[in-house]
């Protein structure tokens, strides 16, 4: 039997970060005034939400920013690109947990967790997705003690605290902080698909195929319509050909790498080379998807959005539900393909199908805070609980 080298040394870790953890609580002084408060970001990755906030509080220069991350290749990574990063379960970890005024984290916390309500140590949430993924309050059971948790709009806020059990007071309206680049862009196109490596694709037209992963259903299969991977992207793909665009895969962190290589005319994005998700829907001039959130992130752009009509792996149904599929609805490969043609081929007949509905959506699940400006009201939260 092959063992799994892989769970030791992730346990190991898990020991070391604890200890830190523990190290830190002793060391804390509540109080101590610092010119530039520490402010620790938490999550999988540095993206997202918490990629946004970093940006802002870097130009800001009032706040000094951490990643802290139990992945030692990744905060080499991040090192090497000069962003500010400590590895989980060093006693450098222990010293910024000990000297940090606020943990801002878009995931679960790990041994951290132990912190929340035992010290003097303020958390905020800020998710990772808008979720057609039915939570329930279990699922929030530590973020219920964090000092706030920051949400997208009224209708999100309503979803905090009737679905997920919160206290009305601790959450917070500043928009989603990860769809400032896409209202306000910081970058030409052209600049974008140079740092992604895409400038050279035969076409820079480009079609995104972004499957959630098997979530609570273990028998899932990331390609739809009972296809085997290799004939499914080489049919979507030899679409994408005929109309002159190239087809991206990503598929969640979850999933893993792919398991086969892919057609030579099409491209994997995962998440572990391409953290930057909104940079690569703002280069995307399609989007197939299933039951991902990613496509709540795609709807501020107003581009065709194709829904694939596939079993949702969700355990405990819906947070948002399938009336918040704002594009077209497909059921089988044909009906893809023949939607994939047509928006290539007239780009506006995409708005003559789906109508008003895009819009609709747009207004329920932003409100009015699709402005670009959710990372600046994050920090303006963040900075009122600092001064207080």
């Amino acid at each position: 039997m092959k063992v799994d080298k892989s769970k030791p040394s992730h346990w190991f870790r898990l020991l070391r970060f604890g200890s830190m953890v523990l190290l830190a609580w002793l060391l804390r002084r509540s109080g101590r005034r610092q010119q530039r408060p520490k402010v620790v970001l938490y999550g999988h990755k540095l993206s997202g939400n918490l990629l946004e906030i970093h940006r802002a509080m870097v130009a800001s220069s009032d706040l000094e920013p951490t990643f802290l991350t139990m992945d030692p290749d990744y905060h080499a990574q991040l090192a090497g690109a000069g962003v500010r990063s400590c590895l989980a379960g060093s006693i450098a970890s222990a010293t910024l947990l000990a000297e940090a005024k606020a943990v801002i984290s878009d995931h679960g916390l790990h041994v951290l967790a132990w912190m929340v309500g035992r010290s003097s140590l303020k958390f905020f949430d800020v998710w990772h997705g808008i979720p057609f993924k039915g939570f329930d309050a279990d699922d929030f059971r530590v973020q219920h003690g964090y000092d706030e948790v920051w949400v997208a709009s009224p209708l999100h806020k309503q979803l905090y605290e009737t679905r997920f059990g919160f206290d009305p007071d601790r959450v917070r309206i500043t928009g989603y902080a990860r769809t400032d680049p896409l209202v306000l862009p910081r970058a030409g196109r052209m600049e974008e698909l140079e740092r992604f490596g895409l400038a050279a694709l035969p076409s820079t037209r480009l079609v995104l195929f972004a499957p959630t992963w098997k979530q609570d259903s273990s028998n899932r299969s990331l390609f739809p319509f009972g296809l085997e991977e290799s004939d499914f992207l080489e049919k979507l793909a030899g679409e994408c050909r005929a109309h002159g665009a190239t087809l991206l895969v990503r598929k969640h962190l979850n999933s893993g790498r792919h398991a086969t290589a892919p057609p030579d005319d099409v491209v994997y994005v995962p998440f572990a080379e391409y953290p930057d998700t909104e940079a690569l829907l703002a280069l995307s001039d399609l989007l197939i998807c299933d039951w991902s959130s990613i496509a709540f992130d795609y709807l501020l752009l107003g581009r065709p959005t194709i829904f694939l009509d596939v079993e949702p792996p969700f355990r405990k149904g819906f947070s948002l539900g399938p009336e918040y599929r704002f594009g077209r609805v497909v059921g089988d490969m044909q009906a893809m393909l023949d939607a994939v043609r047509r928006y290539l081929a007239e780009p506006a007949s995409y708005r003559a199908e789906v109508g008003d509905r895009p819009r609709q959506v747009l207004a329920e699940v932003y409100g009015d805070r699709p402005d670009g400006m959710a990372s600046q009201r994050c920090l303006e939260r963040l900075r009122l609980h600092l001064s207080r």
